[in-house]
């Protein structure tokens, strides 16, 4: 989650020089043709049943098609700070959903972890929201953040279900088909309504590949694989890792993080290692 951190000034930097649908379009298809190709040297390849696209669509949908739209226009619309506290609720809809779907009993241990887990999310963005938009855009954009939570959530369940009806599932060859099946609608959509994209600015190239290396390829398929091994609620809560880990890189970069924002670091660690101790289980 390191690498997702990132994700959110990467965006809202590439979004000087592009649009929204733009960038979550060659997110997919670029993420989805280049894990196609290093799929053989995992000894993976894409699904080969129907049944295993049908799941690749659906799942897709949700973690590819509507989240990827939903950060960028979130982050383009309300800013990165607003963004990034929205689509990190997700754990507590995992939380709620997975005691209803799989019966995953939500100790009282993990249920304080989650919360201060959330806190230092909150912590680390209010001391430096950056620029925060107002009005209707403010309101557009609080909505698609909810909405991308909820899809990212609803994916993840999905994939959990799946994971658990087949123990054995190809996981690259499934993140690669979903990514594949999430470009389907994001394609045309970009190419009618993406607007201009100064493709001058070798800065925005390399956005875009990190965009599509780190924060596609890499996280997707370590959170789909993670998803394969632990309970949902403990898979989600280390999202909330994304925001202090950026944090942790502009301070490699020489910005040092204030007060509010350590603190709330330190919150995020105790609250993902709370949600991830043994005890938590019982």
């Amino acid at each position: 989650m390191v690498l997702a951190g990132a994700v959110y000034p990467v965006t809202a930097f590439a979004l000087d020089s592009t649009t929204p649908i733009t960038i979550a379009a060659l997110r997919a298809l670029l993420g989805g043709v280049l894990l196609t190709l290093v799929l053989p040297l995992f000894g993976s390849r894409l699904p080969r049943s129907r049944s295993h696209w049908r799941w690749a669509f659906l799942i897709g949908l949700g973690n590819t098609t509507i989240t990827q739209v939903a950060i960028s226009v979130a982050t383009d619309r309300a800013g990165a700070a607003v963004a990034s506290v929205l689509l990190n609720s997700s754990p507590f809809m995992v939380a709620i959903a997975s005691r209803v779907l799989f019966a995953e009993r939500i100790t009282r241990l993990r249920a304080v972890g989650l919360v201060i887990g959330f806190a230092g999310v909150l912590a680390i963005v209010v001391a430096d929201p950056g620029d925060v938009a107002s009005g209707a855009s403010l309101a557009v954009g609080l909505v698609l953040a909810l909405v991308g939570a909820a899809a990212w959530a609803a994916s993840g369940l999905g994939m959990r279900e799946l994971t658990r009806r087949e123990p054995d599932l190809d996981i690259p060859g499934m993140t690669a088909a979903q990514f594949l099946a999430g470009s389907v609608p994001l394609v045309p959509l970009a190419l009618l309504f993406g607007g201009s994209t100064d493709w001058s600015q070798p800065s925005l190239i390399l956005a875009l590949a990190f965009l599509v290396v780190g924060g596609q390829v890499l996280v997707y398929v370590g959170f789909n694989d993670a998803l394969a091994r632990w309970p949902p609620t403990r898979v989600y809560a280390w999202t909330f890792v994304a925001p202090a880990s950026a944090v942790l890189i502009e301070a490699a970069r020489g910005n040092l993080p204030g007060p509010a924002a350590t603190a709330g670091i330190v919150l995020v660690i105790a609250g993902v290692a709370i949600v991830n101790a043994p005890q938590a289980e019982t």
